[in-house]
């Protein structure tokens, strides 16, 4: 055989090995394999805080499995029961009520459950002598009931059930039966609200005529719980019981079915494998606890997602925190893709724009929209402050009632910016029209509010009172901090950059506002730069040009923490290794100081706020992966819950894009203009399937002993992909099986690609390397 032709041999065995195996691997059906573990019963419940018990949903429905062997109880919780009552802290999201199991033979019983991610299951085993009692849950995918099946080994045991609807906090509660069905009712219907909110949970347990029955070892019961509120029916009690009352086992069978395809869809919408069971467990987990709360598009989860035990109003009121807590918890769900958790994100912030465009003019004098640091859904103002004296007094030691014009603005004024982070996200990762006219004229009014708010003056637009961190009467000098507050603050200027980019990429994409664009362009390129200072030799970033009292001594001393990371690095996409080296070098270096000299609230084991970016962002400008991933289990280790819930006290939800987006991160990148694969992965061997990337494309691929195989990237919207060669070898680019002439430049490879098409990336290996993969095969 000549040289020649055993070399393209090789090349060929080459192509044809890594992609066919890689697409074989694709065809499998993926499910993670992990499980939530639970040896005791549940002890932080109730609260309106992260349980640390089994969880499960249909991201609608959420159940939280608490209680003791003898006394279960199933807490039950819904994403769209809130109190409407205006006035802090008098609504918020509520707890619907729950089902108490009593087996008075399970005194004193071991307890063993499951959280099975695969499936959205949990499974509970209790053992006393000879007896042992199973019960399995779950929450079928677009149907709002709980499913339990129950059984017994070994001798009998009397069941009793128990319906129930949470009490107190000016609710109105029914209980009642109708045609053999029990039900209980919540009620918020009193006129001061700015609407009513009701629920109603029925119980049935199919083959038995009351909620008393015995468990015996031949025989399974089922029970179904249905859950209805009026933002879905108006007969919300009539719905429930129908729910239940038409349930069978065959019915049961079929919920089982769909929940399982579901699931199953779900998992293979992208995968990675990362030869490290710690993190696939907390990445696949926090993945799944947000899918099992994000499913309602009327009704996004908020700080608390569907997972309380208590009224959320010692949550915040579990409500939508506009300065990054309610933006949070999708940042993975991009790269994920898992883009349909997103889809309602927007919901709420746009049904609040209309008090928002009021707020703008009647307090700032300005056009747009001006949004407070808390809404709800439906319009409603969750961050009123009380509203009157004597609550103002009780609650923050004053008794004006006009401050802030009676919202809690926090002496902020980028919450409407921040809020389209999310969007210009979602825009960039799947340049979808349709998502991008609904949301343009939310995003064109926040283009308006700033035109008006900044200051043209030598040379650069300033941004005047408008301070770091919030302030209010909790906070130290907060009359002076509201007075004048903070100059050209950080966080505000990162936004800026990255919502004037946004706005100019997307009014070209929509073809609209092209007599706007020379002003928008003018203003990004005229924006105040990022604030920094030399101390002792060191450059550092401060949280603002100047600002007043505790604004510039204490709570903005120079140091580069969360704050300014979601702005510059991560949501924000501002700062990279790529396009702003020299930048991200100043970042890297402050990242080092993290555990010496962090500044501000800058520390890797912040356990109050920042584990959302702190790790995503180290990546993202450079910083030693090794040392990162070393942080990050650390950070895990700290606080982590057996439900794969990574706690942190500044918020609950947020928390849930933290570990997928810092492995995304490793594994690829996109938000610099170009295609990275692997660029921060230390690892010997990993591999990805069908992660979603700037340009709608999905990417996957895979390293093995430290080589990237092969690149294969589905295009969906025909758009011109560039791509960083991860080889130090030229490359080939094919399309649908097809060679394709790429452009280069310097080590980035740009094609044209076609919607619907398949572009497989090969190095063009020497006959050298050739023959030694041939062998090594």
């Amino acid at each position: 055989m000549s040289t020649c032709y055993r070399y393209s041999y090789c090349c060929l065995f080459l192509i044809w090995f890594v992609t066919g195996v890689f697409a074989q691997k694709k065809k499998d059906t993926f499910l993670p394999p992990y499980k939530g573990i639970f040896t005791r019963p549940a002890k932080l419940i109730p609260t309106a805080f992260t349980p640390d018990a089994p969880i499960a949903g249909n991201g609608d429905l959420g159940i939280v499995v608490g209680g003791t062997p003898a006394k279960q109880c199933i807490y039950i919780a819904k994403n769209d029961f809130w109190k409407a009552k205006t006035g802090y802290p008098e609504g918020g999201l509520c707890l619907p009520g729950g089902l108490n199991i009593s087996i008075p033979e399970l005194d004193g019983a071991t307890y063993y459950a499951e959280q099975v991610i695969a499936n959205g299951n949990i499974n509970v085993t209790c053992k006393k002598g000879d007896l042992t009692y199973k019960l399995n849950l779950f929450v079928p995918a677009g149907s709002n009931k709980v499913i339990l099946e129950m059984s017994v080994t070994g001798k009998p045991c009397a069941v009793t059930l128990g319906i129930w609807s949470q009490t107190g906090f000016d609710s109105r509660n029914e209980s009642g039966e109708r045609d053999g069905i029990s039900y209980t009712m919540r009620h918020f219907d009193s006129p001061e609200l700015d609407w009513p909110s009701h629920v109603a949970l029925a119980v049935h347990p199919i083959g038995s005529t009351g909620n008393y029955f015995t468990l015996k070892p031949s025989t399974k019961v089922i029970v179904v719980v249905g859950a209805s509120t009026n933002h879905e029916q108006s007969d919300y009690l009539g719905a429930a019981i129908a729910s239940v009352k038409h349930a069978s086992p065959s019915v049961v069978a079929g919920l089982r079915k769909s929940n399982d395809q579901w699931w199953r869809t779900f998992w293979n919408q992208s995968h990675v494998e990362l030869g490290d069971t710690l993190l696939e467990k907390y990445y696949y987990g926090a993945q799944y606890l947000l899918a099992s709360c994000s499913r309602n598009s009327n009704f996004p989860p908020g700080l608390c997602g569907n997972s309380i035990t208590a009224d959320a109003v010692s949550a915040w009121q579990g409500d939508y925190h506009a300065n990054y807590n309610y933006q949070a918890p999708w940042w993975a769900s991009f790269s994920s893709n898992h883009v349909e958790l997103t889809d309602g994100y927007d919901n709420p912030v746009l049904a609040y724009m209309q008090k928002a465009q009021v707020h703008a003019k009647e307090l700032m004098h300005c056009r747009g929209v001006y949004y407070p640091v808390g809404i709800g859904p439906k319009g409603f103002a969750s961050s009123m402050y009380p509203l009157t004296e004597e609550k103002m007094m009780k609650n923050y030691g004053i008794k004006d009632l006009n401050l802030e014009g009676g919202l809690m603005f926090c002496g902020q004024r980028s919450n409407a910016a921040f809020l389209t982070v999310n969007m210009f996200q979602r825009f960039y990762h799947t340049y979808d029209r349709e998502y991008a006219m609904k949301v343009y004229p939310f995003i064109r009014e926040v283009a308006d509010f700033w035109e008006d708010y900044l200051k043209y003056e030598n040379g650069q637009y300033n941004d005047y009172n408008d301070n770091f961190w919030e302030v209010g009467p909790w906070t130290d000098n907060w009359r002076l901090d509201m007075q004048s507050g903070d100059t050209n603050n950080t966080n505000t200027l990162g936004l800026l950059k990255m919502f004037y980019k946004g706005i100019l990429e997307m009014s070209a994409f929509l073809q609209v506002d092209q007599d706007k664009r020379a002003k928008w362009e003018h203003i990004q390129q005229h924006l105040y730069p990022v604030p920094l200072a030399v101390s002792n030799g060191m450059t550092r970033v401060k949280a603002a040009e100047r600002g007043t009292s505790s604004g510039s001594e204490g709570r903005t001393k120079p140091g580069f923490g969360r704050v300014s990371a979601y702005a510059w690095v991560f949501p924000s996409d501002i700062t990279g290794v790529r396009s702003t080296p020299e930048f991200a070098e100043i970042l890297r270096k402050e990242i080092g100081r993290w555990d010496s000299l962090p500044g501000g609230d800058a520390t890797w084991n912040n356990l109050g706020n920042g584990f959302e970016t702190y790790f995503t962002t180290a990546i993202r400008v450079g910083y030693d992966p090794e040392a990162v991933i070393t942080k990050l289990k650390e950070r895990i280790a700290k606080t982590a819950l057996p439900n794969f819930w990574v706690q942190q006290s500044g918020g609950l939800t947020e928390t849930l894009s933290a570990v997928p987006s810092c492995i995304n991160e490793m594994l690829l990148q996109s938000y610099e203009g170009m295609i990275r694969v692997f660029p921060a992965w230390p690892g010997e061997n990993a591999r990805f399937h069908h992660l979603r990337t700037y340009g709608a494309f999905l990417v996957s691929s895979e390293k093995q002993a430290g080589t990237v195989r092969q690149v294969t990237i589905n295009s969906e919207k025909g758009r011109p992909c560039s791509v960083e060669n991860p080889w130090n070898t030229a490359l080939s680019v094919t399309e649908d099986g097809k060679p394709l002439i790429a452009t280069v430049n310097g080590n980035v490879y740009t094609f044209p690609t076609k919607a619907g098409s398949t572009y497989q990336l090969t190095a063009k290996l020497t006959a050298t390397q050739a023959r030694g993969l041939h062998a090594s095969k």
